[in-house]
């Protein structure tokens, strides 16, 4: 797994590219957005379009994600996910918690009047 991170309307987003599988996985991406809540960021979006699976770890850290930022009065977006993604994040009920969109311009358009 790869992260980087940028800024675009407000928000911090965090590209991931590949697998989230491992325990390191999770708490790298963890203490990414942790780091960025300890600077008082409180809107964060994780685009997982080059993201080809994910783990209940990496389950565990995004609904970790939405309930810290939610408390700061922040908020926690996904980008992106793929087929395979969206369904896992279906399943679990991830969708009904955290707002998905399905293309970068779609968040574009939506962050920009938020």
């Amino acid at each position: 797994m790869d992260i980087a991170e940028r800024k675009k309307n407000g928000y911090h987003i965090i590209d991931i590219v590949g697998k989230i599988d491992r325990l390191k996985d999770s708490i790298v991406l963890k203490s990414f957005v942790n780091t960025l809540m300890e600077k008082n960021h409180t809107k964060v979006a994780l685009n997982l379009i080059q993201v080809t699976y994910l783990d209940s770890g990496a389950l565990n850290v995004m609904i970790y994600c939405h309930n810290v930022l939610r408390k700061k009065g922040g908020t926690l977006v996904l980008i992106e996910p793929n087929e395979y993604v969206s369904d896992v994040l279906s399943v679990v009920g991830l969708n009904k918690l955290v707002p998905i969109y399905r293309t970068e311009e779609e968040f574009e358009n939506e962050s920009k009047t938020a």
